[in-house]
């Protein structure tokens, strides 16, 4: 989950460059974040699709929550920083596609 970490990374440069009253910008690279996190969870999608070891497929859904619980820690804060943008609607889908994961790690565990 190296790409999904380097991308949190480089969306905390960009996000800390906004300012905390302009919610443009800050919906622009919200909506980008998850669009790279649903990106994220594509790719895994793909590769359990390949994979027969139950083990192997639950330990890629782990992987996957662990990086929605990554990017659910970041918009949670943007929430605190940006109150008056709306975060929150971000921060339930990824929550959302997070329980997903879960549910599907449990599912094959």
């Amino acid at each position: 989950m190296e790409l999904s970490r380097a991308t949190l990374e480089e969306a905390n440069r960009r996000l800390s460059e906004i300012p905390a009253d302009l919610c443009a910008p800050f919906y622009a690279e919200a909506s980008n974040l998850e669009q790279q996190l649903l990106g994220v969870y594509r790719t895994v999608a793909l590769c359990v699709r390949k994979e027969d070891d139950l083990e192997k497929i639950a330990a890629w859904w782990q992987a996957m929550t662990k990086a929605c619980d990554a990017f659910a820690t970041r918009l949670g804060k943007l929430c605190e920083e940006h109150p008056q943008c709306g975060s929150e609607f971000f921060y339930d889908r990824v929550l959302d596609l997070r329980n997903k994961c879960q549910r599907l790690q449990e599912m094959h565990g």
